[in-house]
């Protein structure tokens, strides 16, 4: 059974401490994986507007006591408190990933404008976060990426054309159960898609049925089955740093039950 982990790193925390706290357990156990960072600002503080638009954001927050988990610095990042820099913040760290052999690829350019804005920036927009986040990448690794994995899982056609011109080796944009390509404005795209299947740990954190990470961990490896696109998104800020112990246990059971880790 293959088993594909994608891990996105959308704030300046999560890259200073989860990226690194990730990399040495993941070495440690010898298994393959595949980093996202977004390349721009870290405007998380930002992000609570969606209290406003969206009661299950607030829901979501207290479940899994998000303010405990990233602190106050992000969660005032970009609003009371300046947005910190990411990806140049520490460049040092993408290039140790990338000798390491693992997989660095892009999670966007501002993390919080894609993810909560992408449908009213307008084509000219999109191609300029694409663009600055492509630069970012570019110099701190000297090479163009060959992946991109959208901020929020979130798209549209303005996005998938631009993407599709940029010479990736794919995206991983979305949520679902089988590679393929977009099919837009009539025509099928040449960038394939390889989506994440599972549900991400914040998703499940809290729920009732789930009362405990022993319970939990046996949840997710009831998700990982052989012939299925087995890609299982994590996050830098959550398994990297409150939740590392119990990410470690999950990948030990897997290993233990035959496993394979590949990068996307």
């Amino acid at each position: 059974m293959d088993v594909a982990l994608k891990i996105d790193i959308d704030t300046h925390q999560g890259l200073a401490e989860g990226v690194p706290r990730l990399a040495r357990m993941l070495e440690r156990e010898g298994v393959a994986a595949s980093f996202y960072c977004a390349m721009g600002p870290d405007n998380s503080g930002r992000a609570l507007v969606r209290v406003f638009r969206n009661r299950g954001f607030l829901t979501q927050m207290f479940r899994t006591n998000a303010v405990s988990m990233y602190g106050m610095r992000t969660v005032l990042s970009g609003t009371l408190l300046p947005g910190r820099r990411i990806a140049l913040a520490f460049p040092g760290i993408l290039r140790d990933l990338e000798r390491s052999g693992f997989e660095v690829g892009v999670h966007g350019y501002d993390h919080v404008r894609w993810q909560d804005r992408i449908d009213a920036m307008g084509e000219k927009g999109i191609r300029a976060e694409i663009d600055d986040a492509f630069e970012v990448y570019r110099a701190i690794l000297g090479e163009p990426p060959r992946a991109f994995a959208a901020p929020g899982w979130r798209t549209n056609d303005a996005a998938l054309i631009a993407l599709d011109g940029a010479g990736l080796d794919y995206r991983s944009d979305t949520r679902g159960r089988s590679p393929y390509r977009c099919a837009v404005a009539g025509r099928v795209r040449a960038t394939p898609e390889i989506p994440p299947a599972l549900p991400t740990l914040d998703e499940v954190m809290g729920r009732r049925d789930l009362p405990a990470p022993s319970a939990v961990l046996r949840y997710y490896l009831e998700q990982f089955r052989p012939g299925d696109l087995n890609v299982h998104t994590i996050h830098a800020e959550t398994e990297g740093m409150g939740q590392l112990e119990s990410f470690t246990a999950m990948v030990r059971a897997l290993k233990e039950r035959g496993a394979s880790f590949v990068r996307l």
